[in-house]
């Protein structure tokens, strides 16, 4: 009886797994028709992954970041940004996309000064100023002077999610928040141009073909050059 109980808990967990995965998958889809891109298909043999084009107007907010400031996105215009979205208590996911992040802003040496990188939670239960700031602090967002780690409430932060496509399940049980990945580059006057996620073949297997944060800077720089 035991072992059929452990089964059943065994399966249970991966069927909870694979919905999530496909509500992701999903969130995705979504985001990628309602922003108005150009999708890039996956890589092949000889074709790299670029990210997906885009050209729409970035929907604008009012949130607060890691030092209590009041931050919106049109602050920001004049300016590349590069936005993501965080889970706050993160462990894993979370870090690494912080370390593309840091190396991204080094490797733009000068030039990051006219970049600003901003990371909005999508943790509702650990919302607070200090909780984003203590994340900024643990994953070294705070090496980059132009970090802006944004929270609020739930009503503040549920309609920028849903502005931006981005899909948030509820943790599974001894599990971190799931929560759609990737990160937008919008241009000086607002308008996105990039999303950059990891692209999967037919089979499901991730094809990166160069790191996030060698793409960040690919498409940053010609933004850049663009004015």
């Amino acid at each position: 009886m035991a072992l059929a109980r452990k089964t059943n808990n065994v399966k249970r967990k991966n069927e909870s797994q694979i919905a999530i995965s496909v509500a992701l998958a999903l969130a995705l889809v979504i985001a990628t028709v309602a922003c108005g891109s150009r999708a890039a298909s996956s890589p092949g043999a000889s074709e790299e992954y670029e990210g997906t084009a885009l050209d729409s107007l970035a929907a604008d907010f009012r949130l607060v970041d890691q030092n209590g400031a009041i931050v919106t996105l049109s602050d920001f215009r004049g300016q590349v940004v590069v936005l993501t979205f965080m889970d706050s208590q993160c462990k894993e996911t979370c870090p690494l996309t912080a370390a593309h992040l840091r190396r991204a802003n080094k490797t733009l040496g000068d030039k990051a000064a006219s970049v600003a990188f901003i990371g909005i939670n999508v943790n509702i239960e650990a919302n607070t100023v200090t909780q984003v700031g203590t994340a900024t602090e643990q994953w070294r967002l705070d090496e980059i002077p132009t970090w802006h780690f944004l929270t609020g409430s739930a009503e503040e932060l549920e309609p920028i999610w849903k502005g931006y496509g981005i899909a948030v399940l509820p943790a599974p049980e001894n599990g971190e928040i799931v929560h759609t990945p990737g990160v937008y580059l919008i241009d000086q006057k607002g308008r996105m141009r990039w999303y950059i996620s990891t692209p999967y073949d037919e089979t499901g297997a991730p094809q990166w073909t160069a790191p996030l944060s060698d793409l960040l800077v690919k498409h940053i720089q010609a933004l850049l050059s663009k004015g």
